[in-house]
């Protein structure tokens, strides 16, 4: 049987964020019907193992869970070893994970698929309109992202893109028209749906657990605590409500989110939580009544949205964030730069209730996903 292998630079093992859990969901559902080995960046006393029925080798002497020189050179060699049988039907490039690799697959018989997460054009807009100094300064890097994507996009058989506003990017101005681009589709970020799903009991644990007062409505925010992520606007949504906020996740904005919290008297209410493992999602998700995203980055299609609704809990994310086809009032886009709109949207959103039963719409289970992953790379 042919064989995928898998480019990422991080795993959930390496505690990193949103884009890697889908490289390893996609990758444990693959290898339900055929070998995937996984090639990422190093972890602590790991080279080579087996976890879950999928094979991961993490190079030695690369920095854990992000690119470098290390990462460009041992990727390449440890591909070109993969390939070296002839027994690999696909490469799946999770971001940029493949980027200087790829050219090595075409010689042997192996389909070449980029994961779109998102482009160098997005992030580009993204800083250059936030009117923060720091973003603004780090989008020349962006620039010289952009000149990489024209170089390599152009060599894969396929590219996945994970959301519509993400397809948009790839096939209007610029990318459309700079890229001989190879056929992009339209591939949303698989939810595993045995493991997210609605949870009474779990949701009535965690309430407990997080000491949340009898009736209060509970908000969520699971993801990293990052400036671009504007969970600062989640904090101040608590002035004059007597909800609870729930930050699942850790980053350099902690701090000031808790002086912030100090400073407008809800402290109390707002709990910090750091890093959460995985396999705890589901049930922070099933407690939830809504689930935010402030962003004011352009966002894909963020796992949190998707996650939230396997789990039957609402969502409200701000207008840079990309809609979720089919999921109706579920999801509601908010003007989150405006506190008084996004705290009437949220109110909105309490007062229809949250839903007993999943709200993710059909196609966007993994299972599906990965069947479609499959066909792309040559293993279906």
């Amino acid at each position: 049987m042919r064989r995928v292998v898998v480019l990422t630079r991080g795993l959930p093992l390496h505690h990193a964020g949103g884009m890697e859990s889908v490289a390893w969901d996609l990758a444990r559902e693959l290898a339900r019907t055929a070998p995937v080995t996984v090639l990422t960046t190093s972890l602590p006393g790991r080279a080579e193992f087996e976890l879950d029925g999928v094979r991961v080798r993490a190079l030695p002497g690369t920095p854990p869970g992000r690119y470098s020189a290390a990462w460009w050179r041992g990727s390449r060699a440890a591909l070109a070893a993969e390939l070296s049988d002839g027994s690999v039907a696909g490469v799946l490039s999770v971001s940029a994970g493949a980027f200087s690799g790829v050219d090595l697959a075409a010689g042997r018989g192996a389909r070449t698929v980029l994961q779109a997460h998102g482009t160098s054009v997005m992030e580009l807009t993204s800083k250059l309109t936030s009117r923060r100094l720091r973003p603004v300064l780090s989008s020349v890097r962006n620039l010289h992202g952009l000149l990489r994507d024209v170089a390599t996009y152009r060599r894969f058989d396929a590219v996945a893109a994970i959301g519509p506003s993400v397809e948009r990017s790839l096939t209007r101005l610029p990318l459309g028209r700079l890229v001989a681009m190879p056929p992009v589709h339209l591939l949303p970020n698989g939810i595993d749906t045995a493991r997210f799903h609605p949870d009474p009991a779990a949701a009535a644990r965690v309430r407990r657990e997080l000491a949340v007062p009898e009736g209060s409505p509970l908000l969520l925010v699971a993801g990293r605590l990052h400036p671009q992520k504007r969970v600062d606007r989640s904090v101040q949504l608590l002035t004059g409500s007597g909800a609870v906020l729930v930050l699942a996740g850790d980053g350099p904005e902690r701090a000031p989110l808790q002086r912030l919290a100090a400073e407008l008297g809800v402290d109390d209410r707002v709990r910090f939580l750091g890093a959460v493992e995985r396999g705890r999602l589901p049930a922070l998700y099933a407690a939830a009544d809504v689930s935010l995203l402030t962003s004011q980055w352009r966002e894909g299609l963020p796992m949190a949205v998707l996650e939230s609704l396997a789990c039957g809990t609402p969502v409200v994310t701000s207008l840079t964030t990309a809609p979720v086809e089919g999921a109706g009032d579920a999801v509601t886009r908010a003007d989150a730069t405006s506190p008084r709109a996004l705290a009437a949207t949220v109110g909105d959103v309490l007062e229809r209730g949250r839903s007993t039963v999943p709200l993710l719409p059909p196609g966007y289970d993994l299972a599906s996903v990965a069947r479609r992953y499959a066909v792309l790379l040559g293993a279906g």
